[in-house]
């Protein structure tokens, strides 16, 4: 473990599998970053954080790693991703996490958080439709903290559109997570379950008041789960892109729910290099006023994004920060090499901002869907700091500790 410092809208509900559509007049707001308004206008970058690796990618490991998830719950602070012998979204796909009992200073050694549904082998090796996890991070019930992965299995032709992603849900699984890294039984979150690989072991329907409680959980604004993916799980955006990767939502003073979303391009995309041409690098925003019921079409911001998952939050004073790739390129060219934090007081204009981490080291292995730079960030908020996951070239996890007070000074 190495350390260093450094109009009437079309309203749809977001939950997959439930759509509900209303009719009403929306209020009028802009998500705005100014930051770069500025005429002296530069990149200003954190200097008293420190970064810690937890994760080096050898073979051994498997050297695809992405997916990161933070979570604190009794004093612990755990941390998780999704691993995959060489290949994102393959066969075999599943759950590492490691934990720490005294707020980052010595992490517990990793181990699997679910175990893989299928042979982890790299896609070559493999079936294309084998099941593969993706993670939904960590949910707290009653005093007890629960790990969720989406189990997913690849379609062989699109479905509806081209960028359309090829997939389709088989559940959810969930088990509960010690504060010693302990890991209870593992279970669906349905009353049916599935037909398991052979070869590999069958999970039971969960407790259906615990299943409840852990629907409900991700029908609360706030936790919408960001990486489904399954064909037209989020609605098109007021101008005929497609939505895709959520960020947790936050609330305004007035009570108006703000949520972010990643550009997958344009809807009537032919083509990947069409896809590619019409992602906006920009997120798109979308507002409820009625606690999450129902929400406004997502309409484009002028908040720069490589198009990847971004994180949101709100800092102890209130203040609200957007974690993401801010410079708008595409990722091959170099857009995910800027992941930086921006801060907003009114959780609408964000004026200020700080890179986080800027130029990743060389990538060592290739991939599917493999790209440079540091991606898909989360977060939590320890103490007195606020603490970040992301992937490295989709194959070394890290977490940065960022000081509250000098965020604050921004």
């Amino acid at each position: 473990m190495r350390t260093t410092r450094c109009s009437i809208p079309l309203i749809l509900v977001l939950l997959p599998g439930a759509l509900m559509w209303a009719e009403k007049p929306a209020k009028t707001r802009v998500v705005e970053w100014t930051v770069g308004d500025a005429p002296d206008f530069r990149y200003r970058f954190l200097q008293r954080i420190e970064t810690t690796e937890l994760l080096h990618a050898t073979p051994e490991t498997g050297t695809f790693s992405h997916h990161g998830f933070l979570a604190y719950h009794q004093s612990v602070l755990f941390a998780s991703w999704d691993s995959q012998a060489r290949d994102e979204n393959t066969s075999g796909q599943h759950g590492v996490f490691r934990y720490s009992t005294d707020e980052g200073e010595t992490w517990s050694d990793a181990k699997p958080l679910f175990p893989p549904m299928a042979d982890n082998l790299p896609a070559s090796e493999t079936k294309p439709d084998n099941p593969f996890q993706v993670s939904q991070g960590f949910v707290e019930i009653d005093g007890q903290l629960f790990a969720v992965t989406n189990i997913d299995r690849a379609l062989e032709n699109k479905v509806y559109r081209f960028n359309e992603v090829s997939r389709v849900q088989i559940g959810l699984l969930a088990r509960s997570v010690g504060v010693n890294g302990s890991l209870g039984e593992i279970f669906w979150l349905s009353e049916s379950v599935p037909e398991p690989e052979p070869g590999f072991p069958a999970y039971p329907p969960g407790d259906p008041s615990l299943v409840a409680k852990l629907k409900a959980h991700f029908l609360q604004p706030g936790n919408l789960p960001q990486l489904m993916f399954r064909p037209r799980v989020h609605p098109d955006s007021a101008d005929g892109h497609r939505m895709n990767e959520p960020t947790p939502a936050w609330r305004l003073d007035d009570g108006t729910w703000v949520r972010l979303y990643r550009d997958e391009g344009d809807i009537r995309a032919a083509s990947r290099a069409e896809v590619d041409a019409t992602r906006s690098r920009r997120n798109y925003a979308t507002f409820s006023f009625d606690n999450g019921k129902t929400w406004t079409p997502a309409t484009r911001t002028n908040f720069p994004d490589s198009c990847a998952r971004s994180n949101a939050g709100k800092l102890p004073d209130g203040q609200v920060y957007v974690i993401n790739n801010i410079l708008p390129m595409a990722p091959r060219p170099g857009g995910r090499s800027m992941l930086a934090i921006s801060l907003s007081r009114d959780g609408l204009k964000f004026d200020r901002s700080a890179v986080i981490r800027f130029v990743s080291r060389p990538q060592r292995y290739q991939g599917k869907f493999k790209s440079m730079g540091y991606q898909y960030p989360h977060s939590v908020v320890v103490g007195e700091h606020l603490w970040v996951i992301y992937s490295v070239n989709k194959e070394d996890i890290e977490v940065a500790r960022i000081p509250l007070a000098e965020l604050y000074e921004l």
